[in-house]
């Protein structure tokens, strides 16, 4: 079978061509979504009901269209918020970077100490460790996944890399004990998108790590009802990200072409019927009005013509007053700035919340208190040492997965913080402290 995607939602399926030349045959599938009663799909959360492929290599679908990171990356480059917020926690995730400590067993007890060698340091450099580290947040961050891929060289030692959510995908033949993904840079682009052209690539085997030369290892949290794709927080304020993409598009648009309805236009609907009380053709008419329309709405929309005065003619009848014409009523714009400011405030306030970001270091309610030097220390110190934690725990599997790997079994690796002092303490502003997980 073979499968092209003629837009996100309809695909041909063929049939392949036998060796006695019969013609293949062919059909239409369309993916179908209720609006109203959304269909529960695999992943309770951005799923789909839809199985689709073709040539045999089949992969879950991420959403409905197989689009989902697609389409959330949209809102992101729309939206001057949601990508430093999430810089801002990549920051705070990421420290001053990875270092590594070794248990020590003393007096009873386990403790950590800094550990160095050469042959580590050679292999942190060889695999560039901190890109790694960098890419993995952003992943993790933006999409919710990250998705490893190890590649041994042939003295057995793992090097690391990230594939991109959009172009990794799980197989159907996808199992707990034989994990297997798909490698297609088109996932989610019905334009280009051929299953045929799909990479498989083995699970990471962690009973036998060296099986494949190369594996990929999915790191994820546990979604409740999301077994195949995790997702972040932030997808869930796609309603308030939207709303404040509107707002500039609004002001822009208001800018060049005038802020809402400034006035009601009234006209006789008969005024163009006659011209020297003659009566005039339709498609005459239907000219007059088009063009009447046109002129009026360039005379009154744009930048260039705020302020501008309109002067109207009309006749008189023979009592002296003015036969019906064209009534310019001017409107009250009841939506003031300040309404506006408010919408985008609390859509900011929303997206921040959503992104795991305290409001405060998001940017987003400056002169609102909570805004002092020793407030924001200690509202950075709780971020960092708070909600990074757990961002910790799965981002660091593939690095201890790999030093297992090369030996390493006492050695932990471990996010560096920064813990910012006052400067009576610490001169220099920023003292590193680090994250054991």
């Amino acid at each position: 079978m073979e499968m092209d995607w003629i837009s996100p939602n309809v695909a041909v399926v063929a049939g392949r061509r036998t060796r006695q030349g019969a013609t293949p045959s062919a059909a239409i599938l369309q993916l179908t979504e209720t609006q109203a009663v959304p269909r529960p799909g695999r992943d309770h959360a951005y799923g789909t009901t839809s199985y689709f492929g073709g040539a045999g290599q089949m992969h879950v679908p991420w959403g409905n269209a197989d689009n989902q990171p697609n389409t959330m990356g949209v809102l992101i480059q729309k939206n001057n918020q949601i990508r430093p917020l999430l810089e801002s926690n990549r920051d705070m995730i990421y420290g001053t970077g990875i270092s590594f400590n070794k248990r020590v067993y003393a007096d009873g007890g386990v403790k950590l100490e800094p550990y160095v060698d050469a042959r580590l340091d050679d292999w942190a450099f060889d695999t560039r460790l901190a890109h790694y580290a960098v890419a993995a947040i952003n992943e993790r961050l933006t999409n919710g996944n990250h998705f490893t891929r190890f590649e041994f060289r042939l003295d057995g030692t793992p090097m690391l890399d990230v594939l991109d959510c959009y172009s990794s995908r799980i197989s159907l033949k996808s199992t707990r004990a034989n994990p297997a993904y798909f490698y297609n840079p088109y996932f989610g682009d019905s334009g280009y998108y051929k299953s045929r052209e799909s990479e498989p690539i083995a699970g990471f085997n962690r009973a036998d790590p060296t099986a494949n030369v190369v594996s990929l290892l999915h790191s994820r949290e546990h979604l409740s009802g999301n077994p195949h794709y995790a997702f972040p927080s932030w997808w869930g304020a796609a309603e308030w990200i939207e709303l404040a993409n509107l707002i500039p598009v609004f002001h822009k648009s208001g800018i060049t072409n005038g802020y809402n309805i400034k006035y009601l236009i009234k006209i006789p609907k008969d005024y163009f019927d006659t011209e020297g009380g003659k009566p005039v053709p339709v498609d005459k008419v239907r000219q007059k009005w088009s063009e009447f329309s046109d002129n009026l709405s360039n005379w009154l929309a744009g930048t260039k013509n705020v302020n501008k005065s309109l002067i109207l003619k009309y006749l008189r009848g023979e009592d002296g007053k003015p036969l019906d014409s064209i009534e310019v009523v001017p409107l009250k714009n009841e939506m003031s700035d300040d309404a506006y400011a408010k919408v985008w405030e609390m859509a900011n306030v929303s997206i921040a919340n959503a992104a795991g970001i305290l409001p405060t270091l998001a940017g987003v309610n400056p002169g609102k208190g909570n805004d002092s030097g020793s407030q924001i220390r200690v509202m950075a110190d709780f971020q960092m040492h708070f909600r990074t934690p757990v961002h910790h725990v799965i981002l660091l599997e593939p690095v201890l997965l790999a030093l297992r790997i090369m030996g390493y079994t006492d050695v932990v690796p471990s996010f560096n913080g920064v813990q910012i002092t006052t400067l009576d303490t610490n001169p220099t502003g920023a003292q590193a402290v680090t994250n054991h997980n």
